[in-house]
């Protein structure tokens, strides 16, 4: 939503601010000469106060406006509407001097559910859409009625028709409540070739006065922004959810694909299911979703995918945010109109519904799905349950004791499995159906080893390129373990910690235990959240991984974060003892995937990968990876967040310059021996992170320029051999000229 202004705005504002400042604050007269180190002279006379009332100054040197209403009145009938809107900048001063083409309104009225339906917004304004008359709701410019700048930060705007004029509006009641929004384009007007962001201001109102008591507030700005950073549509102006829905409403359609499936519909809680849920269902009537925007623009939405499951209706609809009451409406107010958004195989009045039933309106849904009656099985969260995730609920894995961890020694690690929700009582991993059915590889568990934790390199460890050692320990499964006692169990490594190891190793406990959800006779593989633990070999303290990002942070999009096949879940220093500077795809390229992508290997690298995977859509540059089982995979989709906001993923400050002496150059080909980082190409690890994002060739060369490789090499331990020495940092680093937080503008978004 916010964005870095102009130096010369930053400046303008600033100065006058300054002026206005001292202006306010009364001048006290020259002090009296100081006298050396003499006691000092009297003060001189107070000076005139400085103006009283609130200061004001021009709309254009604002970084923000900030919009509030002083007053909404509607005549008695149903008049036009006046209002009085206060705009200040983020110093209180009133801004003056906005056109009446720079601003817009919306003005919508609240209908209450009928016939088991939901509650409704309708919109007053609306325009022709498809060549459909009125089809559409829109915004009012302030040009249509009266617009007044009153000279003190406030501005008058009356309708410019009644309530009870408008062509497509409804019925107009003065005891309903009604909603007010605004947006604001100074782009438009000539002040800068950007627009200064302004709030919607959604303002609710009952005509006649008094408490608002209906409302409809379903879903938070901030369940929004938890992955979209600062959600803005249509040119920049519009941000919040509750001004959305003033025309994303049932009586809103886009008359150009009134003939698809789906009818045209706009209305928030079908096009919002639609574009979310559509690469869902293999059931999809609609094989899609998409609209044609302004100026005849396909906005195609049928290849969006949600990063998680989708019956995760708790991630949008959070009932324990009290500023939305009426989150909990997913369940307790079942409609056609909602829940056919997803399941979109069902003709309502064909009576392909399940039991033939035909619907004529929405009162049938609760017979069923309601909470209070029908079968417990249809109920709406019944229907939602994700069994395999409570399944993992069940599960914690546990690293007792790490031993013989000093170079020349095999390390031994105690661990168990235990059962949160049964006193964490252990499972026998020997004998437990969990975690001995071994078809198809249903029960997996291993035991990882990692060196060093500075930053891995996994040097001699057996296991090229550049991987740990996994350590099977399902007996029933080719594995070996030794019970302890007390549901507890060791495993030793079959590799000595090398000569080349040093500082600190990690060990991780990754897989998943096989549970028969439905009752079919067929397990599935229950994602379990990863566990580490660290180990010196050299050091006498432990050092752990740095640690620059915030697995919530991933979770924030992807609800539980688990890769793999559901092996490694929500532990991101596990993924980076396997996604490791020395580590490709090399051992994948074979089959179909070499006949796709060729024979040269891509990095797995965390810092490489994350970010050209995320990246790749947005700057056109796909990330194409081989996977298990040679597979090929191409991911080219489209970032929901804002890419150059850092702390969508990163811990505040894990985002700036690494020393390139301590961290790992990425290694993108092994060469002809991949077991050796001597022959490996390698890009320095600043160069490495940044041209994820950054891949023009005038960033590549600014970064060469600046000591940055991409033609580097390695030493035998892993060391950077590069012609250069990145110094990024001096720029770059915190405080510095080009501070990455301040050149990326992190501190413009809201924090999620």
């Amino acid at each position: 939503m916010y964005r870095s202004s102009s130096r010369n705005r930053n400046l303008a504002a600033m100065l006058l601010s300054s002026v206005l400042l001292l202006a306010c604050s009364g001048d006290t007269g020259p002090a009296g000469p100081a006298g050396g180190t003499g006691t000092a002279g009297p003060p001189g006379p107070a000076g005139p106060p400085g103006p009283s009332g609130a200061s004001t100054v021009p709309v254009q040197t604002a970084e923000k406006i900030n919009v509030s209403y002083d007053s909404v009145t509607v005549p008695a009938g149903g008049g036009a509407p006046t209002v009085v809107v206060r705009l200040t900048d983020d110093l209180g001063f009133g801004l003056t001097g906005l056109p009446a083409a720079n601003m817009r309104f919306t003005l919508a009225q609240l209908t209450a559910g009928q016939n088991g339906g939901s509650s409704e917004w309708q919109s007053y304004i609306t325009r022709d859409s498809g060549g459909i008359a009125n089809a559409q709701a829109t915004t009012e410019t302030a040009t249509a009625g009266t617009f007044a700048d009153n000279g003190d930060g406030t501005y008058t705007y009356t309708f410019a028709e009644d309530l009870t004029a408008y062509p497509a509006g409804p019925t107009y009641s003065e005891t309903k409540t009604h909603r007010l929004g605004s947006e604001i384009r100074t782009s438009s007007g000539g002040f800068l070739p950007e627009n200064i962001p302004a709030n919607n201001a959604p303002y609710d109102f009952v005509p006649t006065g008094g408490a608002v008591i209906e409302t409809r507030l379903i879903v938070n700005n901030d369940t929004c922004n938890a992955c979209h950073d600062n959600l803005e549509f249509h040119g920049e102006a519009r941000f919040d959810i509750e001004y959305c829905v003033t025309c994303h409403n049932p009586y809103s359609i886009d008359g150009d694909t009134v003939n698809e499936p789906w009818g045209g519909t706009v209305d928030m809680k079908q096009m919002i299911h639609k574009i979310h849920g559509n690469d869902n269902f293999e059931h999809s009537l609609t094989n899609g979703y998409f609209i044609i925007g302004f100026n005849d623009t396909l906005h195609d939405y049928t290849d969006v995918k949600w990063t998680q499951d989708v019956r995760n209706c708790g991630t949008c609809h959070q009932e324990s945010n009290t500023a939305v009451p009426q989150a909990s409406n997913w369940r307790t107010v079942q409609n056609r109109a909602a829940c056919g958004s997803c399941h979109d195989d069902i003709d309502w009045a064909a009576g392909d519904h399940p039991g033939g039933l035909v619907f004529t309106d929405d009162t049938l849904c609760a017979g069923c799905h309601n909470e209070t009656s029908g079968a417990t099985e249809l109920h709406v969260p019944e229907v939602h349950r994700q069994p395999e995730r409570e399944a993992g609920g069940r599960f914690k894995y546990n690293i007792l004791s790490i031993s013989n961890t000093a170079i020349g020694e095999f390390p031994v690690v105690e661990f168990s499995v235990t059962d949160p929700t049964n006193g964490e009582a252990p499972y026998d991993i020997q004998n437990d159906s969990e975690f001995t059915t071994c078809d198809r590889g249903a029960s997996r568990l291993a035991i990882g080893i990692a060196w060093d934790s500075a930053d891995y390199h996994n040097n001699d460890s057996g296991s090229s390129p550049g991987l740990g050692i996994s350590i099977n320990p399902l007996s029933a499964c080719g594995g070996t373990s030794t019970a302890v006692g007390g549901g507890v169990f060791s495993v030793t490594s079959p590799v000595a910690v090398p000569a080349t190891a040093g500082g600190s190793l990690a060990v991780t406990i990754d897989g998943h235990p096989a549970v028969d959800i439905d009752g079919d006779g067929e397990a599935e593989r229950i994602a379990v959240t990863n566990v580490v633990d660290y180990a010196p070999i050299t050091d006498t303290t432990v050092t752990k991984r740095r640690n620059a990002v915030a697995i919530t942070k991933c979770d924030d999009c992807h609800n539980q974060l688990a890769m793999h096949g559901n092996n490694r879940t929500d532990n991101i220093e596990v993924c980076v003892t396997c996604h490791a500077p020395n580590v490709t795809d090399v051992n994948r390229r074979a089959g179909q995937c070499e006949i796709d992508l060729g024979l040269d290997d891509t990095s797995v690298d965390m810092k490489y990968m994350i970010h050209r995977l995320h990246a790749s859509g947005t700057v056109g540059v796909p990330y194409e990876v081989c996977g298990f089982g040679n597979s090929t995979h191409v991911f080219d989709f489209v970032y929901p967040g804002k890419l150059n906001n850092c702390e969508g993923c990163h811990l505040p400050g894990g985002y700036y310059p690494v020393d390139p002496a301590e961290v790992l150059g990425t290694t993108v080909d092994t060469g002809a021996d991949p077991a050796s980082p001597t022959d490996d190409v390698v890009i320095s690890p600043n160069s490495s992170a940044c041209s994820g994002c950054h891949t023009s060739d005038l960033a590549k060369n600014h970064m060469v320029q600046n000591g940055g490789d991409f033609n580097a090499t390695k030493t035998a331990d892993s060391k950077l051999i590069s012609s250069g020495a990145e110094t990024c940092a001096l720029c770059h680093g915190e405080g510095r000229s080009a501070d990455v937080a301040a050149v990326h503008g992190i501190d413009t978004f809201e924090s999620n």
